[in-house]
């Protein structure tokens, strides 16, 4: 019998899915896991404080949130910070990737959290969302994985309570689309000073995730889309415009680890030049009044089937 063709969400929750796979080896090169870089993640979010992204949102708002909403959950990582800060009274959250959600339904059973985190599987670019529900909602790293980025915005706009937040730990670099040579050409005559036997290329590829077709597929419009229905209050851009980009593509069992530090202070200079950022962590609230009746009619107008 001929196979039929995976759908983009059957690829994407097929890669994430597959335990021992390439999405492992990735994350396991993830630029976030080298220490010096960390640190200067951290520092840049905290300005001057140490603070990872959701510490960041504490520090900001210390008063427990009742009710949130994780949306591209995976194995549940956040939603397992967001307990052990006491961010959230309860957590609702989804994913397409059922292997995803039943490691993060065990990790929060194995922390007697089952109660205040529930797991459910649902597409990102279909939800029906509860009207009025959510006091945060919350994506860490997820948006960029939405087609249909009106659409849950929209969801999410109308989910949230009059007062509630919506809170984005993402990458909003590029589109898969958008990689030419030219993006390139800086992260080229770096890579082409190193040693070669620092270097896995020849050539810096391009940074896309061909296995997974819902990677970086609309995010250079995050956030001029978000702006259409949300105001954002607190906003800390933390780069990996080369950090990103270069250092999964390093050999790092040979290169040294103190060369990071040359990396981060390149990335500095260039952002202190005008250069974008790939990352950012932001915090906005819903437009209310005529601005988010016009807001909910432009994103219903906008949305793509």
């Amino acid at each position: 019998m001929e196979q039929r063709p995976q759908t983009s969400l059957q690829a994407a929750t097929s890669f994430w899915d597959t335990p021992g796979g390439i999405q492992e080896q990735r994350a396991n090169q993830c630029w976030l896991t080298k220490p010096y870089v960390r640190q200067y993640v951290i520092e840049t979010i905290g300005s001057g404080r140490l603070l990872w992204p959701v510490e960041w949102l504490k520090s900001l708002y210390p008063t427990r949130f009742g009710r949130g909403l994780s949306i591209g959950c995976g194995s549940g990582a956040l939603e397992r910070s967001l307990m052990t800060l006491d961010v959230c009274e309860r957590v609702d959250a989804f994913d397409g990737a059922v292997g995803s959600l039943d490691d993060a339904r065990q990790q929060a059973a194995a922390h007697g959290w089952s109660e205040r985190l529930r797991y459910f599987a649902a597409d990102f670019n279909t939800i029906a969302l509860p009207r009025d529900t959510y006091d945060i909602v919350f994506f860490n790293q997820s948006l960029h994985h939405v087609a249909r980025l009106e659409y849950l915005l929209r969801e999410v706009h109308r989910a949230l309570k009059p007062d509630g937040l919506l809170y984005a730990d993402e990458y909003v670099g590029p589109s898969r689309h958008q990689w030419t040579p030219d993006r390139l050409t800086i992260h080229q005559i770096i890579y082409g000073f190193l040693p070669p036997e620092w270097r896995y290329y020849d050539r810096v590829p391009a940074p896309i995730e061909y296995d997974d077709p819902s990677e970086a597929i609309r995010s250079s419009e995050i956030l001029p889309q978000m702006s259409v229905g949300f105001d954002i209050v607190q906003r800390r851009d933390y780069g990996g415009t080369l950090l990103s980009i270069l250092i999964p593509i390093i050999n790092w069992s040979v290169a040294p680890e103190e060369f990071q530090r040359n990396l981060i202070i390149a990335e500095r200079e260039w952002l202190l030049a005008g250069g974008e950022s790939y990352m950012t962590v932001v915090v906005a609230r819903p437009k209310r009044g005529i601005a988010g009746m016009l807001a909910n009619v432009r994103y219903l107008s906008r949305s793509r089937p």
